[in-house]
């Protein structure tokens, strides 16, 4: 009975009083994040690619990113890496309907993305991939231009949103003549659906949960003119929550949690004998648990914070193989940064980020393979995106361009006038609509 009444008394608290949350500034985009170190622990626009329920705050307002000239020729041509373009409009008090549309160079990982585990390191994953590797007579295409939409409903204190995306490639072979004479129809396609649902709760002026769930389905088959199909197909599931907690009016305790999880299976066809070989495929388990600070005066914004990570891929045992595991544990992981808006149109950004890694690799024992005895070997590493990150903000009445900035450019001086190298590193622009 007591229980019935503290559910009752919360939902009423949450869905009939008005909120009165953190401001929200319609601006920023990936390069802000970046340009800041990083950083996980600030409010921006780009959240809403991992949490739906953002976009009942980011109302009528259009936001992208240029991308960067990073491994795309030429500097001043179309096709900058990471290019994605997004809109979101209000229907009324509570309602909004939004859509992004992005390639397959989106820098996020979240429904946006296609294929994502391909990302993952000497993992040899990515349904694409892992059929085409299967020497079949016609290869997928790799999947490009993902469309997702994105709903949210406001109801007092919270907001929820919903999110759905797909995207799909075929190949198709039509060759003359009977299946005896090599005639036939033989078919390539690969796709992926993506789902997510999110919430945000202002349990009070001064407490805000961000929290969602996203599921990922890649498929890919090949389908021969004659004999049992083959196909790939992939689970990845994430989770992330942050917590903000304003302790005054100037410092915000941001703690965050995210964790993913990736496996699949292989099916591969054989003509001869008419049968299909099941196998299961490397599975990627990870996690971040952090602990963050905003420290928020006027135009000045300090964020940042200390996290930890491990992540495993997992090689499933085979004959005379055994399960065999790569493990990373990251800690240290800094994210630092801080913002500055110096005038009404300039802001500027500096960051700062730190990772130690411990990797422990597993080998089989060549000398004993039937024991299934297991080599490890351990070593520290500084891989990633370690050291300072700058960025600046130009705000022309709602329009916005945010950049992170080659610090090389700082150092070069006066040699800048004339020099040939770029300025920016990568653009995000955003519109919040009058």
């Amino acid at each position: 009975m007591v229980i019935r009444y503290l559910l009752t008394f919360l939902l009423t608290f949450i869905l009939i009083f008005p909120a009165n949350p953190q401001e929200v500034k319609k601006t920023g985009g990936f390069a802000r994040i970046a340009g800041m170190g990083a950083n996980p622990y600030i409010i921006d626009p780009f959240f809403m690619t991992v949490n739906p329920a953002w976009g009942a705050y980011y109302d009528d307002f259009l936001f992208g990113d240029l991308g960067s000239s990073a491994n795309a020729a030429p500097d001043f041509g179309t096709g900058g890496v990471g290019q994605f373009i997004a809109a979101n409009f209000s229907l009324g008090d509570n309602f909004t309907l939004g859509a992004f549309l992005t390639r397959n160079d989106f820098n996020g990982f979240s429904i946006a993305a296609m294929d994502p585990l391909t990302r993952v390191p000497g993992a040899s994953l990515g349904v694409v991939n892992r059929l085409n590797a299967l020497g079949n007579a016609l290869s997928a295409v790799a999947m490009d231009n993902n469309v997702e939409l994105l709903g949210t409903l406001q109801m007092g204190r919270m907001a929820l949103g919903l999110g759905v995306a797909y995207t799909s490639t075929t190949s198709e072979q039509n060759l003359a003549g009977t299946q005896q004479q090599g005639g036939g129809t033989t078919e390539a396609s690969a796709s992926q659906i993506g789902l997510n649902g999110g919430i945000l709760i202002n349990f009070t002026n001064t407490l805000r949960l961000d929290a969602s769930v996203s599921l990922i389905l890649p498929s890919a088959t090949f389908t021969p003119a004659d004999g049992p199909e083959s196909s790939v197909s992939e689970t990845i599931i994430l989770v992330n929550a942050r917590l903000f907690s304003r302790f005054s009016s100037k410092v915000t305790l941001v703690p965050t949690f995210s964790f993913v999880t990736g496996s699949g299976t292989q099916d591969r066809g054989f003509i001869i004998g008419d049968s299909t070989q099941s196998t299961d495929l490397p599975s990627v388990t990870a996690f971040n648990v952090g602990l963050g600070l905003n420290y928020n005066v006027g135009d000045f914004l300090l964020a940042g914070g200390l996290s930890l990570a491990n992540a495993s891929l997992t090689n499933p045992s085979s004959p005379g193989v055994p399960e065999l595991t790569n493990s990373f544990f990251v800690f240290p992981i800094w994210n630092l940064g801080l913002e500055w808006n110096m005038t009404d149109w300039f802001v500027a950004r500096l960051g700062y980020i730190a990772t130690t890694i411990s990797q422990t690799s597993e080998s089989s024992a060549t000398q004993t393979p039937a024991t299934g005895d297991v080599n490890e070997f351990v070593q520290t590493l500084f891989a990633g995106p370690n050291g300072a990150t700058v960025g600046v903000g130009f705000r022309l009445g709602d329009f916005s361009l945010d950049a992170t900035v080659n610090e090389g450019v700082l150092r070069q001086g006066l040699n800048n006038i004339g020099g040939g190298g770029p300025t920016f590193a990568y653009l995000s622009v955003s519109y919040a609509l009058p």
